[in-house]
């Protein structure tokens, strides 16, 4: 070998070694994870560095406000964890916001509420506590807001595989509920009090079942079911339960109210549980339904997407930079957040805990 083909070989390995030295360049990430739905850290949510030719490795665990920071090559693909919940991937940059979503469907048992299915999504059924104080009771009510455990006559929870229609559950919760007073309203109208049992109405779209095929009123868009105690301030009247219609006639659509989809995920928001998010030309909050109908005017200075019936808003506050994002990322902050139903109704949540 000459001497030139010599030196020619030496300055290619130089060379190759600085570009495997750029290319595996460690950053500081720094991020936060969060629930997508209401924006509660998750705290020790884990941070791994995946790889598909041997196990992940754990790198970093989220604080008690959900941050985390990961030295890893750039655009090293991190798996995040958190218990219930669903993994999510995201490729290493210099700032992260992770929003997690609980573990979806596959979780779901297959809901039979005064002998009729329900379309209830409440996977954390299967929580029990070990200290006695979380009953089956208590999580029934907490899928379907609309109860409480004096409304409950029986529930039944098998934990096992069902087949129902060819269709596979995990589990098998059979809920009988007691008859009580319901007032119904229409389009703000009161069109007096009935006696039904409250399980009837349960699900996201029980409600509007009943009132279009049992009450038989016309043009439904949407429709809830409340209990009276839960909504502030303490309203007063004979009847337990309220089960508030709504029609195509009564409410305005998006574009004629002159409002516009909030603007989350580079995209217009997503409809969750029958709502998506709107502004007014302040930035305010509001929501609508699927079929862009105004039902709740924008009035909130920050609200999350709706889930179970309810979604986490609040009237003041501001936005804090996700530590390390260079701006780029913010998430709202708040001494005053509270719950509201999907009529705009604010809700008291009794022994509400975080899991």
């Amino acid at each position: 070998m000459k001497l030139t083909d010599t030196k020619y070989v030496i300055i290619c390995g130089v060379m190759l070694s600085v570009c495997i030295g750029i290319y595996a360049r460690n950053v500081s990430v720094c991020g936060r994870v969060v629930d997508k739905y209401n924006g509660e850290p998750l705290i020790g949510a884990c941070v791994y560095a995946a790889y598909t030719d041997k196990k992940d490795s754990l790198m970093a665990v989220a604080d008690t406000v959900g941050l985390f920071t990961v030295s890893v090559p750039e655009n090293k693909l991190l798996r995040f964890q958190y218990m219930g919940y669903k993994d999510t991937f995201a490729l290493a940059k210099s700032n992260l916001l992770i929003e997690l979503a609980d573990g979806g469907e596959w979780k779901n048992p297959l809901w039979i509420v005064d002998s009729l299915i329900a379309d209830v999504n409440y996977p954390d059924i299967w929580y029990q506590s070990p200290f006695g104080d979380v009953t089956l009771e208590s999580l029934v009510c907490e899928a379907m807001p609309v109860l409480r455990e004096y409304d409950i006559e029986k529930v039944d929870f098998i934990d096992s595989t069902i087949c129902f229609g060819n269709i596979l559950y995990t589990g098998l919760c059979r809920v009988d509920t007691k008859p009580t007073t319901v007032q119904v309203i229409v389009d703000g109208e009161n069109r007096g009090i009935i006696t039904e049992r409250p399980g009837l109405f349960a699900g996201k779209d029980g409600a509007i079942n009943y009132a279009s095929n049992t009450l038989r009123i016309d043009s439904v868009i949407d429709a809830v079911a409340l209990d009276r105690e839960k909504i502030l301030p303490t309203s007063c009247g004979k009847a337990k339960k309220m089960l508030v219609v709504t029609t195509d006639r009564h409410y305005p659509s998006v574009s004629r109210a002159g409002f516009k989809p909030y603007q989350y995920d580079n995209g217009d928001d997503y409809v969750s549980d029958g709502r998506y998010r709107i502004v007014d030309c302040d930035g305010k909050i509001g929501y609508a339904t699927a079929n862009n109908a105004v039902i709740i005017s924008p009035r909130f200075a920050f609200g999350f997407p709706f889930k179970n019936g309810r979604a986490k808003v609040t009237d003041s506050g501001h936005l804090e930079e996700v530590k390390g994002s260079d701006g780029e990322y913010h998430y709202w902050v708040s001494d005053n957040w509270y719950w509201i139903d999907k009529m705009g109704n604010r809700l008291e949540i009794e022994n509400e805990t975080e899991r």
